[in-house]
């Protein structure tokens, strides 16, 4: 149990890093930074948290913790008055399956073709998981959001 918390501490830090290092790289505003880092980082933890210590699925975990993010980056959108989509593409770096993507085509050249296409279906799974997480909540946000009408002189 606490080689498990432990090992949860340090990817939540690599977590926080990539994610920090990802909204330097796309140039994002300096102060939707810290608030999509720390956006990415609780996504994380919560997808690890639920995986390893609940026991739940990954392709749920993966799909719950989007939408946390999703709803966390629209929030931070609306008080900043900014696109959330500078702060949702900066806080599911975490969550992208880039090692498991790596083993897909680390089998394909190793010309192991059952391995690749196990790998190659999860990794897809995780991005569809994702995808619709994050395609949701947008939706949902958009509907429950109240439009004012411009006020006519």
């Amino acid at each position: 149990m606490n080689d498990v918390i432990s090992q949860i501490v340090l990817h939540s830090v690599g977590s926080f890093g990539g994610t920090l290092g990802y909204a330097f790289l796309l140039n994002a505003p300096m102060s939707t930074v810290l608030p999509a880092s720390l956006t990415g980082l609780l996504g994380y933890v919560l997808y690890e948290v639920m995986v390893n210590l609940l026991g739940q699925g990954a392709m749920f975990s993966y799909f719950l913790a989007t939408v946390v993010i999703a709803v966390l980056c629209e929030i931070e959108a609306r008080l900043m008055r900014m696109p959330s989509t500078i702060f949702l593409l900066t806080a599911l770096v975490p969550l992208v399956p880039g090692y498991t993507f790596y083993c897909a085509m680390l089998a394909l050249v190793e010309d192991n073709g059952a391995a690749a296409a196990a790998f190659g279906l999860e990794a897809v799974q995780t991005v569809a998981a994702i995808a619709v997480g994050a395609a949701v909540t947008s939706v949902l946000f958009r509907a429950l959001t109240v439009r004012r009408k411009p006020v006519k002189a």
